[in-house]
């Protein structure tokens, strides 16, 4: 008799309905890992472009500005939304998932300078995805939820690069540190993208992360002391 009630109250298929959307949700996530996969090349490229090209942002409004920072379009809480949603979020997983399989995998191979530069590239992947994730929670997050204004958020990043403890910029130190291991992964992850480039496309890699570490350098630098070069 309550399996008829049931029935007729149509409780069953209620659940049923649920059931079959949560499994559709399920299966859409778990698509998701696949379709990055796919996408890897041009993510890391993209990647590797949003780290120049902020890094000579930053180098530049280190430069131009006055005592008192002026906010730039890549301040607006719409642009740091979207880098986060469209490029950020996919990047992080992944990176993540390729740090599981490198410490996954077992001896090295190759050379002596392979074996290097594939031992120190998950080292530098994991400090931009640590600082990636500090960073946005120091900056984007309370720009976005606005409990910080736009116009406030290079004042709010010269305070923290210019602060000491025991006399030590450790703050300045953990930037440039960062800076130097966003400069070496995109050219990894640029050299990963195009496997067949040519010599000469490759050394213009090369000297597009130097430049970038230059340029992240000094505006770091910039920002923590005040002034570097006239």
């Amino acid at each position: 008799m309550l399996a008829l009630v049931s029935d007729v109250s149509g409780v069953p298929g209620k659940r049923d309905a649920q059931s079959e959307r949560q499994s559709s949700w399920l299966s859409l996530l778990g698509t998701v890992p696949g379709r990055l996969s796919g996408a890897s090349g041009p993510l890391r490229l993209s990647f590797a472009g949003f780290v120049l090209w902020h890094l000579s942002t930053q180098a530049y409004r280190a430069h131009t500005d006055g005592a008192l920072p002026e906010a730039g379009f890549e301040q607006k809480p719409w642009f740091v939304g979207a880098l986060l949603l469209l490029l950020w979020l996919p990047f992080s997983v992944l990176g993540l998932r390729q740090l599981s399989r490198s410490f996954a995998r077992g001896a090295l191979k190759g050379s002596g300078q392979e074996r290097a530069l594939a031992a120190i590239e998950p080292i530098s992947l994991a400090i931009v995805l640590l600082f990636g994730a500090l960073h946005g929670l120091l900056m984007a997050c309370p720009l976005l939820s606005g409990s910080l204004a736009e116009a406030d958020l290079r004042q709010e990043l010269v305070a923290d690069l210019s602060s000491t403890w025991r006399g030590l910029p450790l703050l300045g130190i953990a930037y440039l540190c960062a800076v130097g291991a966003a400069s070496f992964c995109a050219a990894r992850l640029t050299f990963a993208a195009l496997p067949g480039a040519r010599p000469g496309l490759r050394r213009a890699v090369l000297g597009f992360s130097v430049l970038g570490y230059l340029l992240g350098s000094y505006a770091v630098i910039r920002n923590g002391s005040g002034s570097l070069l006239p």
